[in-house]
């Protein structure tokens, strides 16, 4: 009987001493892929899209990035994608705003009514400020202009085939409204490299005409 324990205890300890062994080995079996999957997160994390590698830097703001305020810095590629689609849009509703604006104050307008029912004419908003023109809209015009922009939003934000502006779209793109974007045809014939050097003057332009307006 006693020996019989001790050859219980001893393979009861030989047992224990394999296990004990094993367990390093089992650690590193389960560390290696609980590593590997870190990683693969940190890289899908990875920016896609550095702030240095955006359009629109040039001898203006001495070929730097000019972010005094450090926007940049507030988020990942879906905030930079967020700025600039922002930045773009903003930028094309302030070109359009400032042309307005230097047609309204030099006195261009079309003839006519703007709204035979309302007896309101081109010229009689010609004749009055900005804010006072808008005022003398009648409200269904004024609903068709806010109808419009709700429209194009919806479009930038929701009907782009190639996906939202933040999840891998482009910024700022409307060439999937075929009827609206480029109407005249001004880039049909225009290379890639041109097509890239008027999307950046586009972005000054608007960053010009915002300061502007």
């Amino acid at each position: 009987a006693i020996c019989r324990s001790q050859i219980i205890d001893a393979s009861l300890e030989e047992l224990g001493r394999r296990e004990m062994l094993s367990l390093p080995q089992s650690s590193f079996a389960l560390s290696a892929p609980v590593s590997a999957m870190r990683g693969v997160v940190r890289s899908g994390l990875a920016p896609r899209m550095g702030v240095e590698t955006m359009e629109g830097v040039g001898p203006e703001t001495g070929n730097k990035v000019f972010d005094p305020v450090g926007f940049a810095t507030l988020g990942g590629d879906e905030t930079l994608a967020f700025f600039r689609h922002a930045e773009i849009k903003h930028g094309r509703v302030a070109m359009a705003a400032m042309v307005g604006f230097l047609f309204h104050i030099n006195h261009i307008h079309f003839p006519g009514y703007l709204s035979p029912t309302a007896g309101v004419t081109f010229e009689q908003l010609s004749a009055v400020g900005p804010f006072e023109a808008w005022n003398m809209i009648p409200l269904l015009g004024q609903l068709q202009i806010l109808w419009t922009i709700a429209g194009l939003e919806h479009a930038s934000e929701c009907l782009d085939p190639a996906g939202h502006y933040t999840k891998g779209g482009t910024p700022g793109n409307l060439k999937f409204l075929k009827k609206f974007w480029d109407t005249p045809g001004f880039t049909k014939k225009l290379t890639e490299a041109q097509k890239a050097e008027k999307l950046v003057s586009e972005l000054k332009n608007g960053r010009l005409a915002m300061i502007g307006i």
